[in-house]
């Protein structure tokens, strides 16, 4: 009985804050530059939540909508694609596709098709502290073949804006070279997670939203405050990650909002910022 009590207390509570977290994207200036309204909002909203019923995924519709915010609030002028690694079997990459559709951009799609590669040492297990879990890994879970995702896009998304790129991160990733806009990072793998940022945050256009999928893995989190890992490898400083631990409060949870979505901005201009003056009292 108590667990079915608080089951309707974490729906109810969900309803409510849905509202409050989407308001950025029914803000009239997201996707303003694209002509994309109010109802085209809600198109795609339904198209996406039909979306996550039908295909499985590892993510939810309202981490999908989080990240449509940032890729139609990407000025026009501003030339790239957007990437996704580590498709599952095509859920998020079909809602992605979507969006792509709506500002006319393209898709990249990374993932070996075929499941994780063998974990390091460090990533047979990873630790979620905020929630009491250790999360385990092997080679070949979270399998989704490219028949699989290309035939899920094709139904329910844009698969003509997609380009599918297969096998190991370490293997496709290097010869890439188009400018980007937009990232999605969902690979489990801190030997993964480092083979991305190293070959994809040097064409991320500045301004732009980088968000990986496993904010609350400790393992994952701290790369993105490592000094040492920035400097040696891509010569600056650490971007740091909003939601690092707990992951953005999107999703109602046991002591307060929580969700597996987090971002960083390439180089954001600080112009646009408020000053707010701290006049600390003695």
């Amino acid at each position: 009985m108590r667990r079915i009590f608080i089951g309707i207390l974490k729906r109810l509570a969900y309803a409510l804050s849905v509202p409050v977290i989407l308001l950025d994207y029914f803000h009239p200036a997201t996707g303003r530059e694209y002509k994309v309204g109010f109802f085209m909002k809600v198109k795609l909203t339904f198209q996406m939540a039909r979306n996550y019923r039908r295909i499985k995924t590892g993510s939810r519709v309202i981490e999908h909508l989080v990240m449509a915010t940032q890729i139609l609030r990407v000025p026009k002028s501003v030339q790239g694609c957007v990437v996704e690694c580590g498709s599952f079997k095509g859920g998020s990459a079909t809602n992605l596709s979507l969006v792509c559709a709506l500002c006319s951009r393209e898709l990249e799609i990374f993932d070996s098709f075929a499941g994780l590669p063998e974990p390091s040492a460090i990533d047979k297990e990873h630790t979620l502290i905020g929630i009491d879990e250790v999360h385990t890994y092997s080679k070949g879970a979270w399998s989704g073949t490219l028949e699989e995702v290309r035939q899920n896009i094709a139904r329910y998304g844009r698969v003509e804006l997609c380009s599918f790129h297969v096998g190991y991160f370490a293997e496709t990733l290097p010869s890439f070279r188009k400018q980007t806009v937009f990232v999605f990072i969902d690979v489990d793998l801190t030997d993964s997670l480092e083979t991305c940022l190293r070959n994809l945050w040097p064409l991320v256009q500045d301004g732009c939203y980088v968000f990986t999928h496993e904010a609350q893995h400790m393992e994952i989190a701290s790369l993105f405050f490592s000094e040492p890992w920035w400097r040696s490898n891509l010569r600056c400083k650490p971007p740091g990650l909003m939601g690092a631990g707990t992951g953005l409060g999107l999703l109602p949870s046991a002591g307060g909002f929580r969700s597996d979505l987090a971002y960083t901005v390439k180089s954001p201009s600080v112009a646009a910022f408020r000053v707010n003056p701290q006049t600390g009292v003695s």
